[in-house]
């Protein structure tokens, strides 16, 4: 293929990518399901050959792209819609561990051995099945544990305290530049973010990262050597 033509396959298979991406949206890129990571991997399979397989017609290429699209679209609202087109694409959980007890009959179905089941428990911090009141093994692959009551984590509601929330946080300063517009949306101003890193004896130039949450907290990040 000429310099010419591979320039414009892929601007096409670019603009026909973004837009099929858009219109999908984000669930090819999270993987939620065994079905969006091949469907992911198929999108992006089928733009690359577009690019470099001179063998495919970029007209047909970019149909084959929108029938697939439009086929992962039909998938979804058939999920949506049934409930057993949602267990036939997406398949189901599958209980593992039930009051502290391994099922190792749904261990089977998903194809699931001891060992994989440890690693996946120590991801979670669980490192004794004994802590465990039920798992899942999602349709993603990882696992979902709730722990038995007495190896709960203490929470504030336990011990009846109240906090107010912190809210989003706003970045009002990155790489040393002051964001304007984050700063509106909380009613400061520069005059006032100026004013607090004064109180702290830091340049402006210095900051890396700052952040302000709803109840005026500012956190700072410095640049270092390194930055």
């Amino acid at each position: 293929m000429s310099m010419i033509e591979i320039l414009l396959r892929s601007i096409v298979s670019f603009i026909g990518l973004v837009i099929w991406a858009r219109i999908i949206g984000k669930k090819l890129l999270s993987h939620l399901t065994f079905f969006d990571f091949v469907a992911g991997v198929t999108f992006g399979s089928i733009g690359g050959n577009l690019i470099f397989n001179k063998s495919i017609s970029l007209f047909p290429g970019i149909i084959a792209l929108s029938m697939f699209s439009i086929l992962v679209l039909l998938s979804d609202y058939i999920s949506l819609k049934s409930f057993m087109g949602r267990k036939i694409l997406d398949s189901e959980p599958q209980v593992i561990i039930n009051n502290g007890q391994i099922i190792m009959e749904n261990m089977k179905r998903a194809r699931l051995t001891i060992d994989e089941l440890l690693m996946l428990l120590r991801k979670k911090d669980v490192f004794y099945m004994d802590e465990i009141e039920f798992a899942f093994f999602e349709t993603d692959g990882s696992i979902s544990i709730l722990k038995k009551t007495n190896n709960m984590l203490i929470t504030r509601v336990d011990m009846h305290i109240q906090s107010k929330s912190r809210g989003i946080p706003q970045a009002c300063i990155i790489d040393g530049k002051i964001i304007e517009k984050n700063l509106k949306n909380i009613q400061k101003n520069t005059k006032w973010i100026e004013a607090v890193l004064k109180s702290r004896n830091i340049q402006l130039e210095q900051v890396l990262l700052a952040q302000i949450d709803q109840q005026d907290h500012v956190s700072l990040n410095l640049k270092t050597n390194n930055n």
